[in-house]
């Protein structure tokens, strides 16, 4: 059995078992992510940049940066209203309510994208819980940021060597 064709065995096989290269792939942005946060920001809990790494990593560059920038514009409209808000009305269920609902609104009404939109209700909840939690918010846009750079660079690495030839997580 020649190399090529034990390669695309193995592949087929592991593929069949749910090891892929994408799932690989965002596994790895993970951890690198978590890593970078806990160096970059290590007085801050390290979660979202994973997180945010696992929902970015895609199968084209494209389509990771298209889900950076929404993840990031409503990463920081949460902030944004969050603290907005919290000037007047201390973390509660109405300061949720109206961050949610400020954020949104101003959200559809620049045709911002859906997960942009979605995002912004996410980080009102996290920002509201961890308001006392010293610079959470902040925290928050910076490893958004960093698991957002890590997926983008995993995704495009290795490329691919067909277009449409991707595995899927």
């Amino acid at each position: 059995m020649n190399t090529k064709v034990f390669i695309k065995h193995l592949s087929r096989e592991l593929n069949r078992v749910g090891i892929t290269l994408q799932t690989f792939k965002i596994s790895l942005a993970a951890g690198i992510s978590w890593w970078l946060a806990t160096f970059i920001t290590p007085h801050f809990y390290p979660f979202i940049a994973p997180l945010t790494a696992v929902l970015i990593t895609d199968t084209t560059f494209k389509k990771a940066v298209t889900k950076a920038i929404n993840r990031f514009l409503g990463v920081a409209g949460g902030v944004a209203c969050s603290l907005f808000i919290s000037q007047w009305i201390i973390p509660s269920g109405i300061a949720v309510f109206l961050s949610i609902f400020v954020g949104m609104a101003i959200a559809k009404t620049l045709k911002l994208h859906q997960d942009s939109i979605t995002q912004i209700g996410v980080t009102v909840v996290m920002v509201l819980a961890f308001l006392h939690s010293g610079d959470y918010e902040w925290a928050r846009i910076i490893e958004t940021v960093i698991g957002s750079v890590v997926a983008i660079f995993v995704t495009i690495f290795p490329p691919h060597r067909r277009a449409g030839n991707y595995d899927t997580p």
